[in-house]
């Protein structure tokens, strides 16, 4: 592949003084290239690429000799030998010279696209990326409500101890008052707990009653601190390396988590509970990323697809965990052992080959290259690997066209651009408004339906287990229907299609007046509303790469994510807060779901189209005809 290295030409004395700022960008580039021959020509010392030779001492010494120089002699001391940053003048020609290096997508293509090192790796890290589910969700259980009333003497029967209520079921907060059997009072002497489970917070802290809002407040904070790692801990990724920055934060994880089996008190747990998130997002988004970055660009739509099943299997492996473990103790540290046994193979696995290519690190380049092919039965051919380059070497960042360096250039290129540039047309406007929209209820609608779970009717344990089970097929009809549809039409379908059969379940009773058991419809309702919000969910990361124009791209998928973070965060609250009519949450999420697919009528399709790169890019959009290029895929 090529590389645009940029070499400075100092432009001193008479060229100075004939330039024309009206030159046009082409005439410029002959002009540079012309320079740079007449220049190999009088120095030497010059390799073949066309980079400085180390040996060279023939330079002035008021220059930097790393870099090749112009002919035009130095204004300060007369040497026409003249390298690039010439202290004592600042006007400056640029070049554009091809030079050979590691290109990280053509050695993956080299290696072989679904070759068996890539796979080895996959499934290693789907592993890591599966477990991340149980943190999320293991409140579920660890904070079960394993029913309870009001602790009486031992002699007294519930029938006169415990007053029912309307849907004839004891009270779980107040009791008659045993001096007064016609009147009502709070719980005298603690509680009385059922025995679905050995043991949860919710029975060892007595979180029933006023204190019922501590659960579902910790999973809020829970998700603050995954919101707060995916901002500030993701990037280290980039600075330290995937593998070190995984393998770190799941011994860091692990040990937290095993510490939180041991917590005494709800404060304790709930911290604990925050850091654990806070490096769990970090975790899940860096696996992500390096399962993407080893299989080829053009290849990474099924391992995209796979990673993402693995989320339900984990919320099917919990459900087993959850129904096998009841005490909430030894299933913090079941979930928590995973982070350990992972080490055991992790350190053994190799860095990200993109990554190292991106630093520079060409040497430890060649070495897992060549393992991978050796594992693959692939032969690498030495085109793919420059000698010169074994070593880190710094390259400077070329500017975009001479146009834009004398000022001639396209102005949108040159201009800044900042979060207020969403909102200055009407039409990227509209797109910004509904798109962030989306996210949040999204986002709102799955973790809701998630953290709702315990209140469907049937056994929790067995509704956790398909709620996971149907992300999988979604997942799969999703892939298939973004690249023969398009993006519009499968958005619409599945958030309408998710918002109409959460709120069918509030009218479905749990049971006929004849006494037939309606309770596996309504679960199959809501699981049929689950299927939905997980296929919008997953439209939604590609919508949003593609509608955005490149300039202000990076700004609306990081305002996206807040939004995406916001639904994470109140998806709790709103259950609890509407917990007191069962299957009342779903039908929020329902509207919420609803709303949002007739929103999505006012964004353009941008199925088989370009990228737009500018605002006026997209307002151009909705008149664009399709284009034949390569799909964009997940």
């Amino acid at each position: 592949s090529k590389h645009l290295r940029m070499l400075q030409f100092r432009n001193p004395g008479k060229f100075m003084e004939d330039f024309d700022p009206e030159t046009s960008a082409r005439e410029m580039r002959k002009m540079n290239r012309r320079i740079y021959r007449e220049n190999r020509r009088k120095n030497q010392a010059y390799d073949e690429s066309g980079i400085l030779m180390e040996n060279s001492q023939d330079l002035c010494d008021c220059l930097d000799v790393r870099c090749p120089g112009c002919h035009f002699p130095c204004p300060k001391c007369g040497s026409e030998k003249c390298g690039t940053e010439c202290r004592c003048n600042r006007k400056w020609v640029y070049e554009y010279v091809e030079v050979e290096v590691m290109d990280a997508d053509a050695i993956l293509t080299a290696l072989g696209a679904h070759g068996r090192f890539q796979w080895l790796i996959f499934f290693a890290l789907t592993f890591i990326y599966m477990r991340g589910a149980w943190p999320v969700l293991a409140i579920l259980f660890i904070g079960g409500d394993p029913g309870h009333y009001c602790k009486t003497d031992t002699n007294s029967s519930l029938e006169i101890s415990i007053p029912k209520s309307a849907d004839g079921e004891y009270e779980k907060c107040s009791m008659y008052d045993p001096m007064d059997l016609n009147s009502t009072v709070k719980c005298q002497d603690g509680w009385t707990y059922g025995e679905e489970f050995d043991s949860t917070i919710m029975s060892d802290w007595n979180l029933v009653c006023d204190k019922d809002y501590m659960v579902d407040l910790s999973s809020t904070i829970y998700m603050a601190g995954s919101a707060a790692g995916a901002l500030f801990l993701t990037p280290f990724a980039d600075v330290f390396g995937r593998k070190y920055i995984i393998l770190s934060f799941l011994i860091i994880q692990g040990a937290i988590g095993f510490g939180t089996a041991f917590a005494d008190d709800y404060i304790l747990f709930t911290v604990l509970r925050f850091f654990i998130g806070l490096l769990n997002m970090p975790i899940a988004l860096t696996v992500y990323n390096y399962i993407a970055e080893m299989f080829p660009a053009s290849h990474r739509s099924y391992p995209a697809v796979g990673i993402n099943c693995s989320w339900g299997v984990g919320l099917i492996l919990l459900a087993v965990f959850g129904y096998f473990i009841r005490d909430w103790r030894i299933l913090q540290m079941v979930i928590s052992l995973p982070n350990f046994i992972t080490i055991v193979y992790f350190c053994f696995l190799p860095e990200s080959i993109p990554w190292l290519v991106s630093k520079k690190k060409y040497t430890e380049v060649k070495k897992t290259a060549k393992f991978a092919a050796k594992v693959n039965g692939k032969t690498l051919p030495d085109s793919l690997f420059d000698p010169q380059y074994d070593s880190d070497t710094e390259f400077s960042e070329p500017p975009h066209s001479s146009d834009e360096l004398y000022g001639g250039g396209d102005t949108a290129q040159q201009k800044k651009y900042t979060i207020l540039d969403l909102f200055r047309t009407p039409r990227i406007r509209r797109y910004t408004l509904v798109m962030f929209y989306l996210w949040l209820a999204d986002s709102l609608s799955y973790f809701g339906v998630l953290f709702a779970t315990p209140q469907l009717h049937g056994n929790q344990f067995l509704n956790l287990g398909i709620s996971g089970a149907v992300e999988i097929p979604s997942l799969i009809i999703c892939m298939l229907a973004i690249d023969w549809i398009g993006r519009k039409k499968p958005i619409i379908f599945f958030l309408l299609l998710s918002g109409v059969m959460n709120i069918a379940t509030i009218f479905v009773p749990a049971t006929t007046e004849s006494g037939v058991d309606l309770t596996p419809l309504q679960i199959t309702l809501a699981m049929i509303g689950k299927f939905g919000i997980t296929g919008a969910y997953s439209i939604s990361y590609l919508y949003s790469s593609e509608i955005f124009p490149t300039v202000v791209r990076n700004h609306a998928v990081g305002l996206s994510s807040f939004f995406e973070n916001l639904g994470s965060i109140t998806a709790p609250l709103i259950v609890y807060s509407t917990s007191t009519l069962r299957n009342l949450p779903l039908v929020v999420f329902g509207v919420l779901t609803i709303v949002g697919g007739f929103l999505a009528l006012l964004l353009p399709e941008t199925h088989r189209r370009p990228l737009p790169e500018t605002i006026e890019d997209v307002k151009k959009m909705c008149a664009r005809k399709a284009q034949q290029t390569e799909d964009t895929r997940l």
